[in-house]
């Protein structure tokens, strides 16, 4: 019989997962607990919640979303690192921490992919969002600014034209 608090966090994580752009499953039962504070504050900078739940109510969750793919990990100690913005910030605290070796990553679920973990370093190597609109924006950008160097160029050849035949004119 499912008590409230447990219905609370179905509920709760559902629509976490719904809004989640990507999910990074890990078993952290290696590491200390300086080590998961370090990890926690990491994860917290680049605005990724790290939670701990339970297999049972997260695969519920999970399932709520027709998330299917994760249940086979499902075991163990889990924790959820879950991005809603940019999908590589947990992937990119991963690569850069210093421990890594102590975290073992069980998949990842980019974009509604499911990669392993030797995918996630792959995945911290993309370009942040900002980047690629960025990018973007410098792309579109360029072919207007090359039209605007063209005709500012003509225009100072006229203006020293002009002022060549002023002088010829002067003298």
């Amino acid at each position: 019989m499912p008590t409230p608090q447990k219905e609370n966090v179905v509920s709760e994580y559902t629509d976490k997962f719904s809004k989640a752009s990507s999910l990074l499953l890990a078993n952290f039962s290696g590491m200390d607990v300086p080590t998961v504070t370090d990890l926690r504050r990491m994860f917290r900078e680049n605005d990724v919640e790290y939670k701990v739940l339970k297999n049972t109510l997260a695969k519920i969750a999970l399932n709520n979303n027709d998330i299917h793919d994760l249940d086979e990990y499902l075991s163990g100690v889990n924790a959820f690192a879950i991005c809603y913005k940019d999908p590589t910030a947990a992937a990119r605290v991963v690569s850069n921490f210093e421990f890594k070796e102590k975290l073992e990553l069980r998949a990842c679920l980019f974009e509604g992919q499911l990669f392993g973990p030797d995918k996630v370093e792959e995945i911290a190597k993309l370009p942040s969002r900002e980047e690629l609109l960025a990018k973007l924006l410098s792309t579109l950008k360029a072919p207007m600014s090359g039209l605007a160097v063209v005709l500012a160029a003509s225009m100072q050849n006229l203006v020293g034209a002009l002022n060549a035949l002023k002088d010829n004119k002067s003298e």
